[in-house]
């Protein structure tokens, strides 16, 4: 059975264990401490999310504004780079670009693939798309080739596989309903991993779709989905679940 590739969730959330095996507080999720962590636990690609900020850089976060992160209600839609920058967001970290991500991920590394995530809840989707894209194409082709566009927006799944028809776009959905606003020509899904079983890993597969699904930290779930065959996990756990699957 061929495991599946294991992405890192936001590079890395919550709680997990070192290089070393002890407990240690994972630094903050979109950042580029999370992601070197992931990677170094051998995580074969980074899945983040991005959105545009005021002075038009693709920004990596999660939220609308740094009301988690940081404690200060400000939108990433109304702040400069500068003003997202200045706030700490845990350990001194800050909310990195998405060049920035793409240079850490891609450059001097053959292997890891990257997940970018253009978040739906935005002011300009047809904005952000073409700065995500844009980012992209600045890219060799062979790096290119380790980039996954996804989002929950089939306008925006669409408008990246159409401007990027050489990039893999992925439709991500939570309800089962949902399934069916695919955009045509797309060819990779990420449901929610509740929704799937063998026969549904099965049927999407005999549609030519490659199945990775999230976000799974349970090791024996993530075994089970394995068996299921499916194509990829995302995790906040990437050594659990590396562990579970190298051990079955």
């Amino acid at each position: 059975m061929k495991r599946p590739s294991v992405w890192g969730h936001r590079g890395t959330r919550g709680h997990s264990r070192d290089a070393f095996g002890v407990h240690a507080t994972k630094p903050p999720e979109n950042t580029l401490a999370a992601m070197k962590l992931a990677l170094s636990q051998g995580a074969d690609g980074i899945e983040l999310d991005v959105r545009l900020c005021k002075s038009g850089e693709v920004v990596v976060l999660h939220d609308p504004d740094l009301t988690r992160m940081a404690g200060v209600a400000l939108r990433a839609q109304d702040a400069t780079l500068a003003e997202l920058q200045a706030r700490d967001l845990g350990r001194g970290a800050r909310v990195p670009t998405l060049e920035d991500a793409m240079t850490l991920v891609l450059d001097g590394r053959p292997e890891p693939r990257l997940n970018i995530e253009i978040k739906a809840d935005v002011p300009d989707e047809a904005a952000l798309v073409h700065a995500v894209v844009r980012c992209v194409q600045a890219r060799s082709e062979a790096q290119r080739a380790r980039v996954l566009i996804a989002s929950f927006s089939a306008s925006i799944c669409a408008a990246a596989r159409a401007q990027l028809p050489q990039v893999a776009v992925a439709f991500l959905y939570e309800q089962a309903r949902d399934a069916a606003e695919r955009p045509q020509g797309v060819r990779v899904v990420h449901p929610h991993h509740v929704l799937l079983d063998a026969a549904m890993i099965a049927a999407l597969h005999a549609q030519g779709l490659q199945v990775n699904t999230w976000t799974v930290n349970d090791p024996a779930r993530a075994v089970a989905l394995a068996a299921a065959g499916v194509d990829g996990i995302i995790t906040d756990d990437v050594p659990a679940i590396l562990s579970a699957l190298k051990g079955n």
